[in-house]
């Protein structure tokens, strides 16, 4: 999980660069969205995982 972050956070500098350089907010708010998914994920996908191992352990 960590690799996520590390390659989501640069993903999000790279695609932050090129859309502030051509003036493109629609490849800012792609950036955005690349940084919440990359520091959200993991936390996201172990709640989850932890959610169905306890519904199916009662």
């Amino acid at each position: 999980m960590y690799w996520l972050e590390v390659i989501g956070f640069f993903i999000f500098i790279i695609l932050m660069t090129i859309g502030y350089k051509r003036g493109n907010r629609n490849i800012m708010l792609g950036a955005s969205i690349c940084l919440l998914v990359a520091l959200a994920g993991p936390d996201f996908i172990s709640g989850v995982s932890e959610g169905f191992k306890d519904a199916t352990s009662r």
